[in-house]
């Protein structure tokens, strides 16, 4: 079996696992019936595994998808991006944050280090052949789910 981006496969699945475990662990913290900032910020986290999961479908498949599958893959993980992203925006104005807390400290940690990771993207970087700028991506934003995990663990409803 070919695979035509495999690194990038790789990263997006390993991003989908480690979104998925968060998502797991801010449901947990949320508790039954109570934290509605932080179960929305859990339906983002699962949200966002099922983006990379598709989006590691999408650069990993394009030698066997047609290119009406890969525009439909393309398209659902770029909304699906902006359905997770909503989602933490809504758990965040859903909460009591204020400029102090250390809720707010880990998640402008995560903003950074995800903007740091855009910046990569959009660049040329890469590190020989198999490693480009999408896979750096990728791990960068796998980095910024830590600060953004634990900083919704924190929040409390408004």
């Amino acid at each position: 079996m070919r695979i035509s981006e495999p690194m990038t496969m790789v990263t997006d699945y390993l991003l989908a696992t480690v979104a998925l475990f968060f998502a797991r662990g801010l449901f947990r913290a949320a508790g039954p019936g109570a934290r509605r900032c932080v179960r929305l910020w859990a339906w983002g986290f699962l949200i966002l595994a099922a983006a990379a999961l598709v989006g590691g479908t999408f650069h990993g498949g394009a030698f066997y998808l047609a290119d009406p599958v890969r525009r439909a893959l393309w398209n659902v993980t770029v909304y699906f991006i902006g359905f997770a992203s909503a989602l933490m925006v809504a758990g965040t104005a859903a909460s009591r944050i204020a400029r102090r807390d250390e809720s707010a400290r880990w998640l402008l940690t995560g903003l950074a280090v995800s903007l740091l990771g855009m910046a990569v993207q959009q660049s040329s970087l890469h590190f020989g052949q198999d490693f480009n700028h999408n896979d750096i991506y990728h791990c960068i934003q796998i980095a910024a789910l830590w600060p953004f995990y634990r900083g919704a663990r924190l929040l409390e409803d408004r």
